[in-house]
């Protein structure tokens, strides 16, 4: 008896080419894990889903070019002369900064270095509270992660602030939204903080600083909460 298979010859040309296109899209020389042949330059280090090519935009296109180190002998020196500027200004109000001990920023977070003095009588604040503390701070727009590096004191953090307000830019438009300043804050959590502790505030969470006499200096990285602008960030 006779058996006509028509379909069979388009079948097994269709497989063959299937075979050839799979081996083509597959092969070595077009893998990202491919292995020079020998005589041939080595294959580029593409990493996987090639994020890294040519034409693609940076990732952190505001990165340090490179690889930022501080040591604690100067970190402890910086302390000691911030200190020391604080003693020659008894009233001033605020915040001491570091200058360029430890200071970076990019597009997700800021760094530097701060130190908040201890005053035996009291002095107006930046919201006109006549204290011996600087006024307690909330930020809309940041995480704020203290690392303590000289001295002691306390950190309340949490409750709310009484007498708040925006905080004012003296050399810009005014109030800046989202940064709250005042005193004393109502319900908070107190932590004593020392030389070599580290404390996480969430955005939006009131916190004020208490140095013990000497004063405490703290770095301090400012993570943004995402695309926050850089501009209201205080």
């Amino acid at each position: 008896m006779k058996r006509n298979f028509p379909l069979i010859g388009p079948v097994i040309a269709l497989s063959i080419l299937a075979g050839f296109f799979a081996g083509r899209i597959t092969s070595p020389t077009d893998s990202a894990h491919a292995q020079a042949l020998p005589g041939q330059p080595p294959a580029p280090d593409t990493m996987p889903f090639g994020y890294n090519r040519a034409g693609r935009p940076a990732q952190a296109p505001d990165a340090p070019p490179e690889t930022v180190y501080w040591n604690i002998d100067d970190i402890r020196k910086a302390h000691a002369a911030l200190a020391d500027r604080a003693m020659k200004a008894p009233t001033q109000t605020g915040l001491f900064s570091g200058g360029n001990t430890v200071r970076m920023s990019t597009r997700v977070f800021s760094m530097s270095m701060i130190y908040r003095s201890h005053r035996d009588a009291p002095v107006p604040s930046l919201t006109k509270v006549n204290s011996v503390w600087d006024d307690a701070e909330q930020h809309a727009g940041v995480y704020d992660f203290y690392i303590i590096t000289g001295g002691s004191g306390e950190m309340v953090v949490g409750g709310k602030i009484a007498n708040r307000q925006n905080l004012i830019d003296t050399s810009g438009p005014g109030p800046v939204p989202g940064e709250y300043r005042g005193q004393p804050i109502d319900g908070g959590k107190t932590y004593k903080v020392k030389e070599g502790d580290w404390l996480v505030i969430p955005p939006d969470v009131p916190h004020q600083a208490k140095p013990d006499a000497g004063g405490f200096s703290y770095m301090i990285m400012k993570v943004n909460t995402g695309m926050y602008p850089w501009a209201l960030i205080r």
